[in-house]
């Protein structure tokens, strides 16, 4: 005969909603105590204490990770920020220099109109447009020529001095011979005791000469040449140069004497060249 399970007579287990239920009034009633006296403080330092460490640790990752996007994000902007001041510290340098060069040419200008006036020539601003590119000549073209009344053998000066004189004159540029050119040369006279030279260029734009000096002839270093006027192509009285070393005979009868041009040769942009002054008719009897 097959034996038949018989039923317990208490049941000694409660039921899933009742123990939900007990432990629901039980956390109502943790709730309520620490809510009206504080009695789970304890409980929960302890609790903080313990569980921080964990905290901090699963947290690590995260704030690791933001720290790693912040220093990119970081170093992207000062990267642009770099960038950006780098461009605008490029262009306020340009705009010094343009400033520095207008200033300059602005202030060669003002010398150049302030020249004095001279009854047999009207000086007229021109500006250096280009070079010669030759090794062996000092030459330049200005942007004036036979249309604006510009002649071959009209001097060229700058606010201090003699630079060279116009020797090609086209129909718009003109051609000008530098003091320094090697073949060019101006009749000169010292300041100091009247003695007529001719002063020649070197090729370079810092030094002239003067060749075939008489051995006894009073030229001293310092002296200052000035045009004498007496070929009828340099207007007297156009500072030259300075003479800045003297050289006995050496081989040869004459002497030598080096000097430094006053003008600015080879360094401005804009210079004036000495027109012959228009002489007014005589007044009929």
């Amino acid at each position: 005969m097959p034996h038949t399970p018989q039923a317990p007579l208490f049941v000694r287990e409660m039921g899933l909603p009742t123990r939900f239920a007990l432990y629901l009034l039980f956390c109502l009633l943790l709730l309520a105590l620490d809510a009206r006296y504080s009695t789970l403080a304890w409980l929960r330092g302890g609790l903080n204490t313990l569980l921080y460490p964990i905290q901090r640790v699963l947290a690590a990752p995260w704030e690791w990770s933001q720290d790693v996007a912040g220093f990119f994000i970081t170093h992207g902007e000062l990267k642009r920020d770099n960038d950006r001041l780098r461009e605008e510290r490029d262009r306020m340098r340009i705009a010094q220099q343009d400033r520095q060069t207008l200033l300059a040419e602005n202030n060669n200008l003002r010398q150049l109109l302030a020249l004095p006036a001279r009854p047999d020539a009207a000086p007229r601003v021109v500006e250096i447009v280009q070079t010669v590119p030759s090794p062996f000549s000092r030459k330049v073209i200005i942007n004036r020529g036979q249309a604006h009344g510009l002649e071959a053998g009209s001097p060229v000066v700058d606010a201090v001095g003699l630079v060279g004189q116009v020797t090609r004159s086209y129909p718009l540029t003109a051609e000008v011979t530098l003091l320094t050119d090697r073949d060019q040369g101006a009749p000169v006279q010292i300041l100091r005791n009247g003695l007529r030279l001719i002063v020649s260029g070197t090729g370079s734009d810092r030094l002239l000469e003067v060749r075939f000096l008489d051995m006894h002839a009073d030229i001293k270093e310092g002296d200052l040449l000035y045009t004498s006027g007496i070929d009828g192509t340099y207007p007297a009285g156009i500072p030259v140069a300075q003479v800045v070393k003297t050289e006995p005979p050496r081989n040869t009868p004459f002497a030598r004497a080096y000097c430094r041009p006053l003008g600015g040769v080879g360094r401005y942009r804009h210079v004036a060249v000495l027109q012959p002054a228009l002489k007014s008719a005589p007044d009929k009897p």
